[in-house]
């Protein structure tokens, strides 16, 4: 794998978050924060993040319980949320322009919503507005238990055979079948360190709409949505795109035709060429939060 990160640094705490810093940025830009999806890690922002880093400080981190991040009991949403505040304000320590993929889009969503102060906008890369609904076991149990096993061989072909949340862009099914950026090589090296626990606790399922409903109706930056189309994968269907609109004042949403879950891993110059436009709107701090 590419190294295209900073050195790992650690939040202590319960538990320990990893992160990586760039440090430095043009004075007058906000940082960015990119948290990643369910299952991965910060080295899936590999093709984001450097590109950044020209401008902007930027930070990422390991969700609890994935790469190099401490385990947990809990991995409901609100304690997934928690982390990414913890972030926000024991690492970061000014405002921050949170880009969240999936899972990272709700702590994105939480932090805007309890320190709207630090947050001059937010960017959420296909939101799982209806999170909690059970994994599959049939899908998922199998990875759980190679993971339980600690064989590399057992966790490849668990790996090999698991389905992706979307189509490839060549049509590509399984992770076993892909190449290039999510090819089964380095996603092993995303899924070979996540918690067990936290997959037994998404096969259990959460009803966390309520919780997510509580922050959208107490966003009150600039938020820019970017998804693929729900027919190939996206989570962000009709009615959470509705519920989006209902509750964010200032929103733009940016739909990639062709393209599902994995928006920033399969296209990374048409995401980052929607993101800049973002980022310069909150130059010097112009968009900070409004009131209610």
């Amino acid at each position: 794998m590419p190294k295209r990160l900073p050195r790992a640094r650690t939040l202590k705490g319960d538990p320990k978050i990893a992160y990586y810093d760039s440090g430095g940025g043009v004075a007058g830009e906000p940082a960015v924060v990119l948290a990643h999806a369910s299952l991965f890690r910060s080295e899936d922002w590999e093709n984001i993040f450097p590109r950044l880093a020209t401008r902007y400080r930027v930070i990422a981190f390991d969700q609890r319980g994935h790469g190099k991040s401490g385990r947990a009991s809990d991995y409901s949403v609100r304690a997934l949320a928690d982390d990414a505040r913890r972030v926000l304000r024991d690492v970061v320590r000014a405002p921050a322009v949170i880009v969240g993929h999936w899972l990272g889009a709700l702590g994105g969503l939480a932090c805007a919503a309890d320190a709207g102060e630090l947050v001059p906008g937010l960017v959420l890369e296909d939101p799982p507005l209806a999170y909690g609904q059970p994994w599959p076991r049939e899908t998922y149990g199998p990875l759980r238990d190679a993971l339980l096993s600690g064989d590399p061989a057992l966790v490849r072909k668990a790996v090999e055979k698991l389905p992706l949340p979307s189509p490839g862009p060549r049509g590509e099914r399984t992770y076993g079948e892909m190449r290039g950026f999510y090819a089964s090589e380095r996603v092993i090296t995303y899924f070979r360190d996540v918690d067990p626990v936290f997959i037994d606790q998404r096969m259990t399922g959460e009803d966390a709409r309520a919780v997510v409903d509580s922050w959208l109706e107490r966003v009150r930056c600039p938020v820019l949505a970017i998804a693929g189309e729900g027919r190939l994968g996206s989570a962000l269907d009709d009615n959470s795109e509705w519920r989006l609109k209902k509750a964010v004042r200032d929103l733009t949403v940016k739909r990639f035709p062709g393209t599902g879950h994995l928006i920033h891993g399969y296209r990374p110059e048409p995401f980052l060429e929607a993101l800049e436009p973002f980022l310069r709107r909150l130059r010097g701090s112009e968009a900070a939060p409004t009131g209610p």
